[in-house]
This record gives structure tokens, sequence and C-alpha cells, in this order.
């Protein structure tokens, strides 16, 4: 799992950064957290592909945080993007993805589907999942988690031989969580395998006043993303 920031500047962007956006990947597969001005640009100057983004969690409609999605999405239609795209948010966002898509004369050549997520709501990705967080400010506004499944233990291939599996195929299998025979056995994917291991975790928060309830939704995070505008008396 790789984390990219995209942007980090707020309201606007400065000489040296970008507003918000902070990229995801997994393996390959990205996943964009708010998709500001400019966005697109800042994929290219990372080396990361957005026609790699399968989803997009916008926290909130200020338009530093969203932007950036009507020319993404026009670039990945140019560039012959076929599978759909998905756009979640608090609410009003089907109708924000419906206006930023009737601007000019042009029709992307792809499904974008936007979808309402309320707090406490969640979105199944396979591997892992997004699970949406009510914010606290100014106007609706989510945080997020994503949280990987429980992967398998690590497998060992000193057991595997001390249990006469040849390596091969029923190697994969018993990663797989089959159980395989050998002779007149039966070896179990426990017999092989190592303790499972927890998924791991990254906090999103968006734009948001501290507030308790985030505390233990952040407890055993592994990455932390937490909003921090300066207030006027650090201004230089």
């Amino acid at each position: 799992m790789q984390i990219v920031f995209l942007g980090t500047s707020g309201s606007w962007p400065t000489p040296k950064r970008n507003v918000s956006a902070v990229a995801v990947k997994r393996g390959p597969e990205i996943v964009l957290f708010d998709c500001g001005e400019g966005t697109q640009r800042q994929f290219m100057q990372s080396r990361l592909s957005f026609m790699q983004v399968s989803r997009v969690f916008l926290s909130h409609f200020h338009g530093d945080h969203f932007l950036g999605l009507p020319g993404m999405i026009q670039s990945m239609s140019m560039n012959g993007r076929e599978v759909p795209l998905d756009v979640y948010g608090p609410r009003g966002v089907e109708r924000l993805v419906a206006e930023l898509l009737s601007l000019g004369y042009f029709t992307p050549g792809f499904a974008v589907r936007a979808k309402e997520l309320p707090p406490g709501g969640d979105v199944d990705c396979g591997e892992y999942k997004v699970t949406a967080v009510e914010a606290v400010h100014t106007v609706p506004c989510l945080s997020y988690v994503l949280e990987e499944k429980t992967r398998p233990g690590r497998f060992s291939v000193e057991r595997a031989e001390a249990l006469g599996v040849p390596p091969g195929p029923l190697y994969s299998r018993l990663q797989e969580g089959e159980a395989i025979g050998i002779g007149d056995r039966t070896i179990r994917p426990e017999d092989v395998l190592g303790p499972p291991r927890r998924g791991r975790k990254i906090v999103y928060t968006g734009d948001t006043m501290p507030h308790e309830d985030l505390v233990p939704i952040a407890r055993h995070a592994d990455v932390l993303i937490h909003d921090a505008t300066s207030d006027a008396t650090l201004e230089e």
C-alpha cells in the first residue's frame, strides 16, 4: 500500500502546494480522497496514473475538495477509459456530480456513479472497506476510514515441506484457504499458515474541528491524516 499526498493546501493552492487530494494505491487500484482543482496535474507529477482511480471519496463540497473532478473525468474519457468511476460523498453528492457533468459540451465515455454515504455507512471494496464518519465542519462533511480485511497468516514453506506438500499449485490452494489431500492425509491451511494478520488502517479526516468521537475511530490506525489548519495568530 502506498499513500501519496497530491495536495495539502487549504482553501486555495500555493506556488508549492496544491489543494486537497490524497491517493491510496493498492496494487493496480487507486482510491482517491478528495479531488481539489489541479489534481490530475498532481497525478502526472507524482508518476501515478489517474486512470487507475477506481473510487473517489469526497469529504465535503467546498471547492478546494472537489473542483478537480470534472477535469479529471474529462481527461480519463479522452484517454479511453471505459470502466465506471464511483464517487461517494455526503448528502447532495448525486446532485453535485450530475451538475458537474452537465457543464460545457462534454459527455464522458464511461459511467460516473455517485452515491451518498450517511455517517456510519460503508463501501465493501473486496479486500478492504471504506467507512464514513461524521466530521465537525460548517457544512455536511465526512471523514473516512479505509481498513483492510484480516489477511491470512504467512505461509511456512518449512511446515509444508515437513508435511510432504510439493512446491507448486498446492501451495497456492493452501494460501487461499483450501484444504488439500496428500496420500491418505488432509492438510489444512492452518497447518502451514501463521496466525491471521490484521489489515492495515488509514483514517482521513478531511476538514474537521477536533472532536472526541474521532478518538476511538482513529485508535490503532496505521496512518492518521488529520486536518491541521493554522489559525490567524500563526499567519507569519
